[in-house]
């Protein structure tokens, strides 16, 4: 009889545990589901979705000195530069000319150059009431941007196969010489003279209405 008694008494422990268990994966299902319903609501909807939620994304360091690098240079003309790059190979023998050996290759090029100065290296003194000095360095190429380069004509001869190749990338390499980038500068040094005044001129009226400047412009060594 107490055995029978001691069956009874564990028939509702047994059950109860069960509805435990029971509640207690449900509750996780709906956990789940629910978790489900969200990532998908955000999906379709990300503008909802908490900022503590939300990916964060950072710059990294290269590119904040980066741009602070590019911020000393003060660019003032933007030239736009088309032109045509021409080589020819022969082959000679002895000092003549064999006929049928030449190479050429005729390259077609734009670019937009950049002419400035060291914005670090402007010097501003005040010399009297609302009277200023401004020392504005050398004018220098600062470099180009939006580069294209096309090949328009290449000319091989019948004996050409023995005349040295001719390299495109060597030939690209020499359109911006240290010479032809002083050109760039030394032509247009009045036009950049007028942009620096007017620059440094806003900036210091802007503060003071009242100012006079008196700009002077250092020149490369031995001009």
């Amino acid at each position: 009889m107490d055995g029978n008694n001691d069956a009874g008494r564990s028939i509702p422990a047994i059950s109860k545990k069960w509805k435990i268990a029971g509640v207690v994966i449900a509750a996780l299902s709906c956990m789940v589901v629910g978790c489900l319903l969200m990532l998908g609501f955000y999906s379709l909807f990300p503008g909802t979705m908490p900022a503590f939620l939300k990916e964060k994304v950072g710059t990294s360091d290269t590119q904040v000195i980066r741009s602070m690098e590019r911020t000393k240079e003060v660019a003032l003309l933007r030239l736009g530069i088309t032109g045509i790059i021409s080589q020819e190979n022969k082959s000679h023998f002895f000092n003549m000319e064999i006929p049928g050996t030449e190479r050429a290759r005729f390259i077609q090029y734009t670019f937009d150059a950049k002419l400035g100065f060291e914005g670090k290296d402007v010097s501003i003194k005040e010399t009297g009431k609302n009277t200023f000095d401004v020392e504005i360095p050398e004018f220098k190429f600062i470099g180009y941007d939006h580069p294209e380069y096309r090949m328009i004509v290449e000319q091989n001869g019948a004996l050409s196969f023995g005349t040295q190749q001719i390299d495109s990338l060597d030939m690209i390499n020499n359109i911006l010489t240290e010479k032809t980038k002083q050109e760039y500068v030394d032509s247009n040094r009045d036009l950049l003279e007028e942009q620096a005044k007017s620059f440094y001129a806003s900036i210091v009226m802007g503060v003071n209405p009242e100012a006079k400047l008196n700009f002077t412009f250092q020149t490369p060594k031995g001009s």
